[in-house]
């Protein structure tokens, strides 16, 4: 256990509780939809490996609470948004009310850290988190990702690719960065309202987004909204749940 503080170690603990519980909810909804989900594509994995093994205090927190917890976030405000499902879209919102926990820890956590680093560790702290942007923009959603899918309709991915690639340029990459909800937006205002960001990176963002526009909105995560109302269910649904165990416990006695 990295973590010394003892709260910080309760919230990891509680957090890899939460992780799983979503685990469980998406696998049983894929199962009873599509059948077997499929594992995480090597992109993903790799980074979920590195971030695991590492005895690095901030490649756990900006790793995991900011760059996956931004991921989750972007994908599930997309999810809420677009979906026609209403299982899914509660299902979604459900994770949600975690992930917007989880990411606040990593925010709360950068707010202390950030600050305070030297100029070296500094840069080794922000060199990383670019890295771990661009390697996530060009192959998170690369069809070589989901050749596993492409191969049940006999489709070769590498012609999917090159198919994928004369339709969807990098203006178009662009054009989709303005949405709030797209996931590489969210990790890049992420990371640079947590101070992670200076003019030593600034350009490898710069030529996606507008670094000026997205540094004027607000610091909360896209999909803090959903959670925070989805809280409001949650509690209603916990306090029916103890009326019911004290009335089972009243007519017990």
């Amino acid at each position: 256990m990295i973590l010394k503080d003892p709260g910080a170690q309760e919230y990891a603990a509680n957090q890899a509780r939460e992780e799983a519980r979503h685990v469980a909810g998406f696998a049983r909804y894929i199962k009873t939809r599509w059948g077997t989900p499929l594992a995480a594509g090597p992109t993903l994995q790799n980074l979920l490996s590195e971030i695991v093994v590492s005895q690095q205090v901030y490649k756990k927190l900006i790793g995991m609470q900011m760059l996956i917890e931004g991921l989750a976030m972007g994908a599930f405000a997309s999810i809420n948004g677009n979906t026609n499902d209403p299982l899914l879209q509660r299902l979604v919102q459900f994770v949600m009310t975690d992930e917007a926990f989880h990411h606040k820890f990593g925010k709360i956590w950068a707010d202390k850290t950030i600050p305070n680093l030297t100029e070296q560790e500094h840069e080794i702290v922000e060199t990383w988190a670019a890295e771990c942007f661009q390697h996530l923009l060009f192959n998170l959603i690369n069809a070589e990702q989901k050749q596993e899918i492409y191969a049940e309709f006999d489709l070769d991915w590498k012609w999917v690719r090159s198919a994928v690639l004369e339709a969807f340029t990098n203006e178009t990459r662009r054009k989709a960065m303005t949405e709030s909800t797209d996931i590489f937006r969210v990790l890049i205002k992420t990371l640079l309202k947590s101070g992670i960001i200076t003019d030593r990176t600034r350009h490898i963002y710069a030529q996606w987004v507008d670094m000026d526009e997205l540094n004027r909105e607000a610091p909360e995560v896209v999909g803090t909204d959903v959670a925070m109302a989805t809280m409001d269910i949650l509690r209603d649904i916990n306090s029916g749940r103890k009326k019911i165990g004290k009335a089972l416990r009243t007519v017990q006695l």
